[in-house]
């Protein structure tokens, strides 16, 4: 897992990028600029469409009763997230959380994308966000050691 600095830098700049897509969206949709951008945004769709986010956003849901450090953890677990950072550049990556996690609020309270950035970008969700990627790196880290 990233440093916390890297972390927090990672969010932010998901954030910006998403207020960015949505000024450019007026009306329009969004050319692809990227070949990265474009497959991760094909790898959301297809998940989209083919229901694969429904179980991991029940697990999300049922670990969001622990506190928001617990379902961010079950996110940064998921196979599909560990396919999009290996195999796309970290701003590439970092748009695809932002999509998972408005599609996540989407589902489990009706939020708008404006309502979900707000949430993304908050000190609160920052810090367990940064505290989910330890608690998953040591982990990690672990099973490393002891198989």
């Amino acid at each position: 897992m990233a440093s916390n600095t890297k972390q927090q830098k990672r969010a932010k700049r998901a954030a910006s990028k998403a207020k960015q897509n949505r000024m450019v969206r007026s009306g329009q949709t969004v050319k692809a600029s990227a070949g990265d951008s474009a497959s991760v945004e094909q790898i959301f769709n297809k998940a989209m469409e083919s229901d694969s986010y429904g179980e991991l956003f029940e697990k999300m849901k049922a670990a969001q009763e622990n506190g928001l450090v617990a379902m961010i953890s079950v996110f940064l677990v998921d196979p599909l997230l560990t396919l999009v950072l290996k195999g796309h550049k970290e701003e590439h990556a970092t748009d695809y959380i932002v999509l998972v996690f408005t599609a996540y609020r989407t589902w489990l309270d009706g939020a708008d994308e404006e309502a979900t950035m707000a949430w993304l970008e908050s000190d609160e969700f920052q810090d367990a966000y940064i505290a989910a990627s330890e608690v998953v790196a040591k982990q990690q880290q672990q099973q490393k050691q002891f198989g």
